[in-house]
């Protein structure tokens, strides 16, 4: 029995490296619409790197200042600043990530955060 293959005209056109052109200039509009999209995800991951970085900073100095603590009253105060400071930390990050991606969305115009 004989194995052929199936190939697509489009699967030829991308191993070539000729590229697609769309008509219209359509082909222009989505290799601008990737950059963009690029740039965004990279801002973003950027974003949220900082943000970890950050977080986790503020975690270890919280688990510093529990393990040094002598009552729990003293666990129970820090524990609920932790708690304020954590949902305030991560609304803020929302905030600054929902900026980036609305800068993206209006064509990288708009304030920054």
């Amino acid at each position: 029995m004989t194995n052929m293959q199936k190939r697509s005209g489009m699967s030829e056109t991308l191993r070539s490296g000729t590229g697609v052109n769309l008509p219209d200039s359509g082909g222009q509009a989505l290799a601008n619409a990737t950059e963009a999209w690029f740039a965004a995800s990279a801002e973003c991951q950027r974003e949220m790197i900082g943000f970890v970085s950050m977080r986790l900073a503020k975690d270890g100095e919280i688990a510093r200042e529990m393990i040094a603590c002598k009552s729990l009253a003293d666990v129970a105060t820090i524990q609920s600043r932790w708690m304020e400071e954590t949902l305030r930390d991560y609304n803020d990050e929302m905030g600054k990530l929902m900026t980036i991606c609305t800068k993206s969305v209006n064509g990288g115009t708009g304030a920054k955060g």
